[in-house]
């Protein structure tokens, strides 16, 4: 018994053994169990990241690329994909809607984006929301002054980001697996099957309100919630910070200032000259800074260019520009220009049939004048060419498109305001022998540089012999042509066919660079052009010039195998969302004293004499005394002009200190500064 007690004894030690290691073991089993849960999630914790990344750098290049594929410009985001089409749907969608709807998936699809079809580690697609202020919308202004309207909230309901006044740009989000009461194959639509809710927040909702309410942003994840004893929200987030945008935004504008005097530059010197070619600059101290787009007086308008000239400071200020191509269909922004006009004419092939006056009086009595009607042939006269420009600018020089919607003839013209009348008046003698032609001749000018029948008289053997009396009788043909600058003027090409552009000159001590656009004839519609032709004519001119014919003739006829050419001042061809967006306001273009357009020199590293100096950015890696011109963009726009002394007196309140003395020493990164600053061109 004894022997049996000890067996069952041993047993029952063996079933405690037994039920320890059970223990022990579950005890081993359940911490592996943690440890590969944790192993799981981190995996999926990292998956989520890259791809989040990834999204995000994508989303930032589509800010700074922007103005490349819509002329908005950049900082713009595009709308969430509220059908799962992989696209951007409506711009509804970005804006501000009492029912929501502004939170989708993630627009991987839009052909701007580079970015694929991205999966979070539980196979869904990425979801997405952008605030309203940094939207593709047609009318929202984007600059450094944009701040988020998203509010972000922590696990525990802090405010991170506060979407009224200092609130994110955009979130994107990993949906992660589907928790307890989302139906994600009934609503693959609906965001809340997605995107998760807790205590209050929901990050299926958005409204992009400003308001800070619930509606008005999103709430970390993960949460756990004990009393369930679950998460309650998985969502995985990465942020888009307004400051992260607007970086991207400045980058694309000064690369678009930058590309734009490159260009001027560059067509300069293929046009006109080799060397530095830059613009003349606006004086702060005389030209105001205004909001929106700018008035005409904020531009180089003096008629006089000296007076111009004492009023640029010539190596520091804002850079003129028109805001857009010169002689393109594209709206532009006024300037104040000349105008020259360089007008081809060729006569018409088929003759002008004419009634010759027959009561003139020499027609009884000498047989040999043709008296009966007859035809007047121009087709053998030479072209007629008219060179004149106006004797003051004319004001609101601007591009226009008539027909925004379609790119085709007669949609687009040049247009300006003339303050006083102008007519230019061109007049040409030509002359043919009598009776019978042989080819219209112009008439030599006599000396006194007046078009006058007498340039027509000849001797006696026919021979050109102007002021001298006329002793062989021809046909003379007077042709005057009028230009009539009045009020406001119309120029309407066809930008089917492209003008060829050519710069005239360059900027030097004397004027500002000209360019000029010249449009094959039948280009142009003639109808709207200020231009008028007549003519008279005389079949026996001898003693005196006596009217038998007269009329005018169609310019459209003229022009076909004629050509217009316009020439005005020529400016950097900045983007006119620079303007648009209010970019312009906070850049500021430095160039070496030498460097000035009326001096057209070089500059020299560090020299001692400052007109000789290059300019120098201190701050800055590598040599910092080599720059000849520069580009600054204030990183903050945060100042309003006052109106007083032009921008003068406010310049200290747009740029960093250092940045601020208009002279020839910048700062990358001066204390408690933000400009930026953009290298354009060095030794």
């Amino acid at each position: 018994m004894a022997n049996k007690r000890q067996k069952n004894q041993n047993g029952f030690a063996l079933l405690i053994f037994l039920v320890m290691m059970m223990g022990i073991g579950g005890v081993v089993l359940v911490g592996f169990g943690q440890n590969a849960l944790k192993q799981v999630e981190a995996k999926r914790f990292e998956h989520n990241k890259r791809v989040l990344e990834e999204a995000k750098q994508a989303l930032l290049q589509f800010a700074y690329n922007y103005p490349v594929t819509n002329g908005r410009g950049p900082g713009r985001l595009p709308c969430p994909d509220t059908n799962d089409s992989g696209t951007p749907n409506s711009t509804t969608y970005c804006k501000f809607l009492a029912t929501g709807g502004q939170v989708g998936r993630f627009p991987w699809d839009d052909p701007r984006m580079n970015f694929y079809d991205a999966r979070d580690a539980s196979g869904e697609r990425l979801w997405y929301a952008v605030s309203e202020n940094f939207a593709n919308t047609p009318d929202q202004v984007i600059n450094s002054g944009s701040t988020g309207t998203i509010t972000l909230v922590d696990q525990t309901g802090n405010i991170i980001f506060d979407g009224n006044g200092a609130g994110i740009a955009a979130v994107i989000i990993a949906p992660g697996a589907a928790l307890a009461g989302q139906d994600r194959n009934t609503g693959p639509d609906d965001p809340a099957n997605f995107l998760d809710a807790f205590n209050g927040f929901d990050n299926s909702l958005f409204w992009n309100s400003e308001s800070n309410d619930d509606h008005d942003g999103f709430i970390l994840g993960p949460v756990f919630d004990p009393v369930q004893n679950t998460n309650v929200i998985n969502d995985q987030f990465i942020i888009i910070t307004a400051a992260e945008v607007i970086e991207m935004a400045e980058k694309a504008t000064l690369q678009a200032y930058r590309d734009a005097l490159q260009s001027y530059d560059q067509r300069i010197d293929t046009d006109v000259a080799a060397g530095e070619h830059y613009p003349w600059l606006f004086n702060y101290a005389v030209n105001d800074y205004g909001g929106g787009y700018p008035e005409l007086d904020e531009y180089p308008s003096d008629p006089v260019f000296a007076t111009e000239l004492t009023n640029s400071l010539g190596s520091n200020g804002r850079i003129p520009s028109i805001f857009t191509n010169y002689f393109t269909e594209t709206d532009g922004q006024p300037i104040e220009s000349h105008l020259g006009i360089n007008l081809v004419l060729t006569y018409p092939i088929s003759p002008a049939t004419v009634s010759f006056n027959q009561a003139f009086a020499r027609c009884p009595s000498d047989p040999s004048i043709n008296c009966e009607n007859g035809v007047l042939d121009f087709n053998s006269a030479p072209n007629h060419v008219i060179n004149q420009t106006s004797t003051d600018p004319l004001t609101a020089v601007t591009f226009e498109d008539t027909n925004p919607n379609v790119f085709s003839a007669n949609d687009g013209r040049l247009t300006a305001t003339v303050v006083a009348g102008q007519v230019f008046s061109d007049v040409k003698y030509f002359w043919d022998e009598e009776p019978v032609g042989n080819g219209w001749e112009e008439c030599l000018d006599d000396g006194d540089f007046i078009p006058e029948a007498e340039d027509c008289q000849r001797d006696v053997n026919g021979f050109p012999n102007p002021g001298n009396g006329n002793d062989k009788p021809s046909q003379v043909l007077r042709v005057q042509v009028d230009v009539n600058l009045a009020d406001v003027i119309n120029f309407d090409m066809n930008y089917v066919t492209a003008p060829l552009v050519t710069v005239v000159n360059s900027a030097d001590g004397t004027q500002h660079a000209n360019i000029t656009g010249t449009f094959a004839g039948t280009n142009l519609d003639a109808s709207t052009l200020p231009i008028t032709v007549t003519y008279e004519y005389d079949h026996f001119y001898d003693a005196a010039f006596n009217v038998q014919a007269s009329g005018s003739l169609s310019l459209g006829d003229l022009l076909q195998g004629g050509s217009l050419a316009l020439t005005m001042r020529y400016y950097p061809e900045l983007p006119d969302w620079a303007i648009s967006n209010l970019w312009h306001d906070s850049i500021q273009m430095a160039y070496a004293n030498n460097l000035r357009p009326d001096i057209a020199g070089s500059c020299i590293e560090a020299d001692a004499l400052l007109a000789n100096r290059c300019l120098t950015i201190n701050n800055m890696a590598g040599n910092i005394d080599n720059k000849k011109s520069i580009l600054i963009i204030a990183g903050q726009r945060d100042w309003n002009d006052d109106n007083v002394a032009g921008l003068a007196d406010d310049v200290g309140d747009v740029f960093d200190l250092e940045n601020e003395n208009l002279d020839d020493i910048f700062d990358a990164r001066a204390t408690n500064g933000n400009d930026k600053i953009l290298v354009i061109d060095e030794l």
